[in-house]
């Protein structure tokens, strides 16, 4: 089985026939794309950068369920409280030391401190939210996680240096359409936000499956499916 990171990334001429009009559509929505926050400095060593974003990830969601204020030294204590458990999670991926921490120097506090500032901002309600939702397996695709659903939105926390990409798009489409297939889709919405440069972006599931396909959101998420069932059928 695969990831769904590596399925929305690969598959080219299946994912063509399923959404023909992506590419197009995605160079005409990048230009919609919003700043939502005030982007924050790359301050931090590029090594540890992604060690810094799922360490903000995962102490604005501390932060967020004990329904605390972004204030610098709250932020700060919850992410050395969480340190320890993210740079094992990133070190069992990277197998590499050097990207990970168990110290945060004065720019990596920075960089931590704006970012979490940034999703807790951008993501204010304690209550109508739903962090690390899973999602069952399908065919060939596992069971995997997305990151956060808000007021009936899934969205996808991309904090690289980098603007969204059409990849971003079918990887919600993925969680989606997985979702769809179990009956348990309760979202109407995908977005993406990235609290680095802060933008963000938001569509309804049917607006965006029409502009992709043609179609509506409940062929395409039902033909997405199929697909991850016949590749493993055929393997």
């Amino acid at each position: 089985m695969i990831s769904e990171q590596h399925f929305a990334s690969s598959f080219t001429s299946l994912w063509h026939e399923i959404i023909p009009l992506a590419d197009t559509y995605w160079r005409r929505e990048n230009l919609k794309v919003v700043r939502q926050v005030l982007p924050i400095d790359n301050v931090a060593p590029v090594n540890l950068r992604g060690f810094l974003n799922e360490l903000a990830f995962e102490t604005f969601s501390r932060a967020r369920c004990a329904g605390l204020q972004p204030k610098r030294e709250v932020i700060l204590s919850i992410a050395q409280q969480s340190i320890e458990s993210v740079a094992g999670y990133i070190l069992r991926i990277t197998k590499n030391e050097g990207s990970a921490a168990l110290f945060l120097d004065d720019l990596c506090k920075e960089e931590i401190f704006g970012l979490t500032r940034n999703l807790m901002l951008s993501f204010p309600d304690n209550k109508n939210f739903d962090i690390r939702p899973k999602f069952s397996g399908c065919g060939v695709v596992s069971a995997c996680e997305g990151d956060l659903i808000y007021k009936d939105c899934l969205y996808e926390i991309k904090a690289g240096d980098r603007g969204f990409r059409v990849s971003d798009v079918k990887q919600l489409l993925i969680y989606s359409s997985l979702a769809f297939s179990k009956g348990e889709l309760s979202f109407s919405k995908v977005g993406l936000f990235n609290p680095r440069n802060g933008y963000y972006w938001e569509r309804t599931l049917d607006r965006l499956c029409v502009e992709l396909s043609g179609m509506r959101a409940s062929d395409v998420l039902s033909n997405i499916a199929g697909s991850m069932t016949q590749l493993a059928i055929s393997r």
